[in-house]
């Protein structure tokens, strides 16, 4: 016994090289794990998310679920290039992976490629569904992930509604279904109507609400001519996300002045 352990340890993937691969693997997760928390604190540091993301994939870069997570946690980090390092690692077909990648895409300027990939994983998705495979859940989930990564990205508007419209069919009163409708419609130019939903995505949210809710509902505000109703909800979205650069350009435009920097 004690002979065999010794040749696997000199081997090339040998017992103590194994085990520390997988010591790695398993702080690399504790590292996205506490990314992931980092996202949900109030306020975020996203400059610490974005730290504790590059250092699992130090750790374990090979990983694919350490790569899927670094992924979508530079994403919702604001990391875009990152993001689109990371997903590209990783196989095409699976429609989160797709749908994450595109939308980084657009948000890095990548336009016709990220539109194909989001326009074809809802081809996917629709193709799925009348098949028998997945519930409305999944799909109406699906959809609302396709929807709002093309109004992000301010591509193929309509289709975007279209797709959120589903979602919000689906599901009435998922906050997040009905802010991506909102989003569509300031996208689109209709801030009346944008107003109305992403005002409803907020009450419904409650202590679920994200800087994106309020960054949302202030921009639709300012282009009403709201704009003490703008500035206490870009204000709040900073008190969510201090380092939310569109609220902050937004509050700028409105010429009102910003809270002190966090204190580091």
């Amino acid at each position: 016994m004690i002979v065999a352990l010794l040749a696997i340890a000199s081997g090339p993937l040998g017992l103590r090289e194994g085990l520390g691969r997988m010591r790695a693997e398993f702080v690399a997760m504790r590292y996205a794990q506490t990314a992931a928390e980092g996202l949900m604190a109030r306020p975020v540091d996203r400059a610490k998310v974005v730290g504790s993301v590059d250092r699992a994939l130090e750790l374990a870069p090979v990983h694919d679920v350490v790569t899927r997570q670094a992924g979508v946690l530079y994403m919702y980090a604001g990391a875009y290039p990152q993001a689109v390092k990371a997903l590209r690692a990783l196989e095409r077909g699976d429609l989160s992976n797709d749908i994450s990648l595109g939308h980084c895409l657009l948000l890095t300027g990548e336009t016709e490629e990220g539109t194909a990939l989001l326009l074809g994983a809802a081809a996917h998705a629709q193709k799925r569904r009348l098949s028998g495979r997945g519930g409305d859940y999944m799909y109406a989930t699906l959809m609302n992930n396709i929807g709002y990564a093309l109004a992000d990205g301010n591509a193929e508007l309509p289709q975007a509604r279209e797709f959120v419209r589903q979602a919000v069919e689906l599901a009435p009163l998922q906050p997040a279904y009905i802010d991506s409708l909102g989003w569509v419609c300031y996208r689109m130019g209709e801030y009346k109507q944008a107003a109305f939903y992403l005002e409803r995505a907020v009450r419904h949210g409650g202590a679920r609400n994200s800087a994106e809710n309020y960054y949302h509902l202030g921009a639709a505000y300012a282009r009403l001519g709201k704009i003490r109703l703008a500035a206490r909800a870009l204000l709040k979205a900073l008190e969510y996300d201090p380092q939310y650069d569109e609220a902050i350009s937004e509050l700028r435009r409105l010429r009102y002045e910003l809270p002190p920097p966090m204190p580091v």
